[in-house]
């Protein structure tokens, strides 16, 4: 069994990265459909065009895909943390914040996936408006992320994605 203490900072911190990337570009993309359904009406006048009546529930699992990436990516890094802070003791409190942020982060995608249990699909406007709503620290926790936790992995500005 391979000994976690001798992980590849560097590496961790690029894969890090590509998973940011990874979880900006679906949030780009549930964004963009669900904006774009909002736009078109509703989900009511997507279904009077003819559109498939199953639309809401694929928006719902898009956005249930979403969440439980990052609550994957989140699970993975706080997986690190431990041994980040015995490595690098100097960004112990750039690691607590990060975990306090996972935990409002994992919060916020519990109140979003009860809100999708008991919607009846009728009204996908309310859905975008949470989704802003639990995300809208993601992008400045990722910035904040990549800021401060990855100099100390070694990760330099050229590592990261454009």
């Amino acid at each position: 069994m391979p000994n976690h203490r001798h992980i590849d900072s560097r590496a961790a911190g690029r894969q890090l990265l590509t998973g940011h990337r990874e979880l900006r570009a679906q949030l780009s993309s549930l964004r963009a459909a669900l904006t774009g359904l909002d736009g078109a009406g509703g989900v009511a006048a997507v279904r009077a065009a003819g559109a498939d009546p199953s639309l809401a529930e694929q928006l719902r699992t898009r956005c249930l895909e979403y969440c439980l990436g990052l609550h994957h990516h989140h699970t993975m890094e706080d997986g690190a943390f431990g041994i980040f802070e015995e490595r690098f003791p100097e960004i112990a409190p750039v690691i607590e914040r990060l975990r306090e942020e996972h935990r409002q982060v994992a919060a916020g995608l519990d109140r979003l996936r009860k809100l999708l249990d008991s919607d009846d699909g009728q009204d996908v406007t309310w859905l975008r408006e949470e989704l802003e709503r639990t995300v809208s620290g993601i992008e400045d926790h990722f910035v904040y992320e990549e800021t401060y936790l990855l100099p100390a992995l070694g990760v330099t500005a050229s590592d990261r994605p454009s």
